[in-house]
């Protein structure tokens, strides 16, 4: 059985609307789904109707019997919406009617569309800000076991794209996995800013029935009610706050993308990956192509505009309520979606891919990464001051790029060119596994402090 009902009522105060307005002015195909919100709203309110004796207790039971069988018959896939019903809120309602009869016809009794949609809207942003956070926590647990596995293993740190200083390929990941822990702040506060429960507040003005305003927020999971019943139904900073969180998260996955894909280049050599997720050329048959890289990064590039975009369909409403709302929910899911998609792609290539990491080791020797070393060598051991130890090291690097040499390779009698105070002890501070350990604060790359920075993940982690 596919249920399916013919247009409810009329929202215009004209017997028939142009098909064109009828199709712009509908939004079921969008906000069919916020049915399990919708549903959940419904009830409540039937609730409270039920304690103001609007509707009878056997009113209340057969109104939560017909919504359990639409329940059913939507994980069924067996309800066909109406366009000509506008809205999931009216469509639910028809629906409702075709099963139970007139008594449908009381659901509505002190409510509007208005905060209905908001309402509906908040619990759908609360409860995607929970699974984003599992989500990002799976990605985050990907991120440690890669830690936990490299934690000695040494890659060269960029400033500029240019080698710089050894890292440990651990302390590397560890840095995104500290920009993810960031997003679950920021999709806490989400959620805090979200838990205010709009129904009430009506068409804008607040209902005419004493509606148990408590009684709707403990059904329906909220914190509190909202304070003012103009700003609950016009009030869409959440969905803004929502995005802008979503496109916090896309920034770090585009980010982490982006020198995958650098890292997996023939030039860098430092990334291979899974075959799962890269794609051969259709003419150059030696290549494969960060394919699934690229897409996240281009899905995190649009993702990081959405806010935007919602942040131009509200600029500059007066109160309260207008159809240009209706532009948030598209916004909101397409967003949602991509971003849920690219987090748990980019987890499965960090879980099958491999580092290079006998490459990594051999662009810090051949690109003079342990420099700052030798200049705090002259700086501890000879007591130089930094800025003169600076050039003497300088003038040492030159040299040895214009003999084609690393510092390794070059000899005592070569150092002391520079300065007769350079001794043997000079080759301790050249070895790039010393510069690792060399470091000494608590949020360095030293293998030691890694660790301990492991350790504290995990338990977080596991929260």
């Amino acid at each position: 059985m596919v249920l399916k009902r013919k247009k409810i009522l009329s929202t215009s105060i004209n017997k028939k609307t142009s098909k064109l307005m009828d199709s712009i002015n509908t939004s079921i195909d969008i906000d069919s789904r916020l049915f399990s919100e919708d549903i959940s709203v419904t009830r409540a309110h039937a609730l409270a109707l039920e304690k103001l004796k609007i509707i009878s207790n056997q009113e209340l039971i057969k109104i939560n019997k017909g919504l359990d069988k639409l329940v059913n018959l939507h994980t069924n896939k067996k309800i066909k919406f109406s366009r000509a019903n506008e809205d999931i809120h009216m469509n639910i309602e028809s629906l409702l009617h075709s099963i139970i009869g007139n008594t449908a016809s009381k659901i509505h009794t002190g409510r509007s569309r208005n905060d209905q949609v908001a309402t509906d809207t908040r619990l759908w942003v609360l409860k995607s800000c929970k699974n984003l956070k599992k989500q990002i926590k799976f990605l985050m647990k990907d991120i440690l076991n890669q830690a936990k596995i490299n934690q000695t293993n040494i890659i060269p740190g960029f400033t500029h794209l240019q080698v710089a200083q050894p890292v440990t390929l651990a302390h590397h990941l560890m840095a995104y996995y500290e920009m993810f822990k960031r997003d679950l702040s920021h999709l806490e506060f989400v959620e805090q800013m979200t838990n205010e429960n709009p129904l009430g507040s009506a068409a804008l003005a607040g209902s005419n029935y004493k509606l148990d305003t408590r009684l709707l927020n403990k059904e329906l999971g909220f914190n509190e009610s909202k304070n003012n019943s103009l700003d609950a139904v016009s009030d869409r900073d959440f969905c803004v706050y929502f995005l802008q969180s979503l496109a916090m998260v896309s920034l770090h996955l585009g980010k982490m993308s982006s020198e995958l894909i650098l890292w997996s280049s023939s030039i860098f050599n430092l990334f291979e990956i899974s075959k799962n997720y890269s794609t051969g050329s259709s003419i150059m048959p030696q290549k494969r192509n960060p394919d699934s890289l690229e897409l996240i990064r281009g899905k995190s590039n649009i993702i990081r505009n959405q806010s935007s975009s919602l942040l131009n369909v509200l600029a500059n409403l007066p109160l309260t309520y207008f159809k240009d709302f209706q532009e948030d929910k598209k916004i909101i899911f397409d967003s949602y979606d991509d971003l849920i998609l690219c987090i748990d792609v980019l987890s499965e290539i960090i879980k099958e891919s491999k580092f290079n990491t006998v490459n990594g080791y051999k662009i810090c020797e051949d690109n003079f990464a342990s420099a700052t070393d030798l200049a705090d060598y002259l700086v501890l051991e000879k007591k130089i001051t930094f800025r003169d130890s600076y050039k003497i090291i300088a003038s040492i690097v030159s040299y040895a790029q214009t003999n084609k040499k690393n510092m390794s390779q070059l000899t005592l009698q070569d150092f002391q060119k520079f300065n007769k105070k350079i001794d043997q002890g000079i080759f301790k501070y050249i070895d790039i596994k010393n510069s690792i350990t060399r470091k000494k604060t608590i949020m360095s790359t030293n293998p030691s402090k890694v660790a301990q920075a492991i350790k504290k993940a995990e338990k977080f982690v596991k929260k």
